[in-house]
């Protein structure tokens, strides 16, 4: 039986599928192993088997590079789900913070996110847009929640900062792994707050 070749190019999971998927894991490897500065297209190339050409063509500059292995990293280790539930919802973004927070990828990130250089490639920048579009995700949600009576209205940067800031000591201080009941009580005592602010 002869196979259509165009038939064959979109089938689900073709080559191209599996080359980006070697490149984002690739890419996260060399960014978990030496660090953003050693996050290049050779070694990126040699990791994933393809030739650098393939990867100059995704990718025409390093900063797209970067912005887009961030956003892959906070995405997948990090999802802003909707369950009808906006605590269990938070609950389980906070804790998939944390870990992700803990793993050498996340720290990397971190330090990206905390510098004051923007250096000449913008590093921090791309970070900075990064955040800003997972605020602006994490938004959507809090509004969907406010809707539903969940929640007052609230500002998510505001929120993530609430949030934020008890997992980033608990990984500073890496006395113990952040737990889930850890992220279910703050997130608790988060909520509580946003609502008696509301009262008050």
């Amino acid at each position: 039986m002869t196979v259509n070749p165009a038939s064959r190019a979109r089938r689900p999971g073709g080559r191209t599928r599996q080359v980006t998927e070697r490149l984002w894991t690739a890419a996260l490897e060399i960014l978990s192993e030496k660090g953003v500065d050693g996050l290049q297209y050779e070694e990126l190339a040699s990791r994933a088997q393809v030739g650098r050409a393939t990867v100059y063509r995704r990718w025409p500059s390093r900063d797209e590079l970067l912005r887009d292995v961030l956003a892959r990293f906070a995405e997948t280790s990090v999802p802003i789900d909707d369950t009808g539930d906006v605590v269990r919802d938070l609950t389980a973004f906070l804790h998939a913070f944390g870990a992700a927070s803990a793993t050498p990828t996340g720290r990397a990130v971190l330090q990206i996110l905390l510098r004051r250089d923007d250096g000449a490639d913008g590093l921090h920048r791309t970070a900075l847009d990064l955040l800003d579009r997972r605020t602006g995700d994490l938004q959507c949600r809090l509004d969907q929640a406010a809707e539903a009576g969940q929640l007052p209205p609230v500002d998510a940067s505001f929120v993530n900062m609430m949030l934020a800031g008890p997992v980033q000591w608990f990984v500073l201080r890496r006395e113990r792994p952040f737990a889930l009941s850890d992220a279910r009580e703050i997130v608790e005592l988060v909520v509580a707050g946003l609502w008696r602010n509301r009262i008050d």
